[in-house]
């Protein structure tokens, strides 16, 4: 990489630091500077052009430890790129393509590649028709995801947003897709978790950790983002499927806040910049299925996290998030306070483009499962009120329980479809209709255990089954095979 005076022969132009606010410098005597461009100092420390003045820059500096007023400061000509390659897999870098990982410096040949790009034009987007099954079974039959689509997932903090979002890369990154997560404004404590999770899961080496930690300052927690996505459309440009993962966006909404804040550039609603809508809906426009040179397919599907407080989705960075994606995944604070796992709420969640990448068999499915769930609630309420309940609506109670049993999942589990319509299946052949809910959870637990080696061929069979008479035909068909795994002699 070059120095500060080979920049300042190349360019002919020095500037002078003349003021200092934080990791905001101001800067004199660069008449050519162009918004975005990289900036040196005789330190060689790196800074961005973020705003031009008739009479100075502001220059949002990567780290201002040793700069002091008077510092020359030389124009380098080029916009903030950062180095990509194959090599970047397995490894945990920083904003500006570093290794933080100790394992010393990537090795390999590296492309650089500015980090604000143009999205792919219309003519290049493809529909989004093939499935993303991420492993969680109330998202893949309730909310369902396809590739290239952007799903925000969006919820109190600690309801298990971060848990879910891991759960589908992990199971994503088992299927060959490269996955980008991207930390904004995390604890190093919530990083190690991550790594070690990825690293349980055997994925790590096929997954890119782009981090900015909340010790770093506001510009490189800003800039993580629009990292993480150059890295993600490197892959897709070589006929990779990618996904990334932002975790989470109203932080970033935060740094960029302080940093506008800091500039003195006029607060908006809640205090944040009247562009922050265009800034975050340009990044996640940049995620598509879309069709390569050589006429195949490759995409980048993004799910960004957001917080809520209380449930509230009317902040002003959860609406516009919600306008700027193809739907949402609602994790409910009060679904996690009665232990529900995921605490995702089906009526609040919606998926616009998913459910067309859906088989016929699963949006039966998922109708009836919602009808289902509508009238559970129903009943729920008249049965508040106590006193004796007819024969059909304990029925209906009953299967309501025993939905919300099928649908809990713990954060290292992983159900792939087939498995999720089989025990579907047993649900509506009513193979647990007289049991308790306690012998229905342990049931489970052993069919998950036992899946792979008594059903090898589950998958090509559920290819066959169009509707549901057919699933629950094809479950009567194997229940002497579930009850030899249930009952079998330890």
């Amino acid at each position: 990489m070059s120095d500060f005076k080979s920049f300042l022969e190349k360019t002919g132009e020095i500037g002078r630091v003349v003021g200092l606010n934080h990791y905001l410098a101001y800067v004199s005597g660069l008449p050519a500077l162009k918004l975005g461009e990289m900036v040196i100092t005789e330190n060689e420390e790196r800074g961005l052009a973020h705003g031009l003045d008739k009479e100075m820059a502001e220059i949002l500096m990567f780290d201002a430890g040793k700069l002091k007023v008077g510092d020359g400061v030389a124009r380098t000509n080029n916009f903030f790129q950062i180095p990509v390659s194959q090599e970047l897999l397995g490894r945990i870098i920083n904003p500006l393509g570093q290794p933080i990982d100790g394992l010393g410096p990537i090795s390999g040949e590296k492309k650089y590649l500015p980090i604000q790009r143009e999205a792919t034009g219309i003519t290049q987007r493809v529909r989004v028709n093939k499935f993303l099954e991420t492993g969680v079974m109330a998202v893949d039959l309730l909310v369902p995801i396809g590739y290239g689509q952007r799903e925000l997932v969006i919820g109190d903090a600690k309801t298990g947003k971060t848990t879910f979002l891991l759960q589908t890369l992990a199971n994503q990154a088992k299927k060959g897709v490269i996955c980008v997560y991207t930390g904004i404004g995390k604890e190093t404590s919530a990083i190690k978790a991550v790594e070690d999770y990825l690293k349980e899961m055997k994925v790590f080496d096929k997954t890119v950790m782009v981090i900015a930690t909340s010790e770093n300052p506001s510009t490189i927690n800003y800039l993580s983002p629009f990292s993480g996505m150059t890295i993600a459309e490197y892959f897709r440009d070589k006929g990779k499927n990618v996904l990334i993962i932002f975790d989470d966006l109203t932080s970033h909404a935060k740094f960029y806040r302080e940093i506008s804040l800091l500039v003195k550039r006029v607060p908006g609603r809640s205090s944040y910049p009247s562009d922050i809508f265009h800034i975050q809906a340009a990044l996640l426009e940049r995620a598509a299925n879309i069709k390569t040179p050589d006429n195949k397919e490759a995409s980048i599907t993004a799910l960004p996290a957001a917080e809520t407080l209380e449930n509230d989705i009317s902040g002003f960075i959860q609406t516009n998030l919600i306008a700027m994606t193809d739907g949402h995944i609602f994790f409910d604070i009060n679904n996690f306070r009665k232990g529900k796992l995921p605490a995702i709420n089906a009526f609040l969640s919606v998926s616009r483009v998913g459910n067309q990448t859906k088989e016929p068999l699963d949006q039966d499915l998922a109708g009836w499962i919602r009808r289902k769930l509508v009238e559970y609630q129903r009943v729920m309420e008249i049965a508040q009120f106590g006193g004796e309940l007819p024969l059909a609506t304990q029925k209906l109670l009953d299967l309501g329980k025993k939905l919300e049993i099928l649908f809990n999942q713990s954060p290292k589990t992983i159900i792939p479809r087939a498995l999720q319509l089989l025990l579907f299946g047993l649900l509506l052949s009513g193979f647990w209709e007289d049991k308790p809910q306690n012998m229905m959870k342990i049931e489970i637990d052993t069919i998950l255990k036992n899946y792979k080696e008594a059903f090898p061929e589950a998958e090509k069979e559920m290819e066959g089954i169009k509707n549901l008479e057919e699933l629950k035909n094809f479950a009567e068909e194997i229940i002497p095979k579930v009850k030899e795994i249930l009952y079998r002699p330890l």
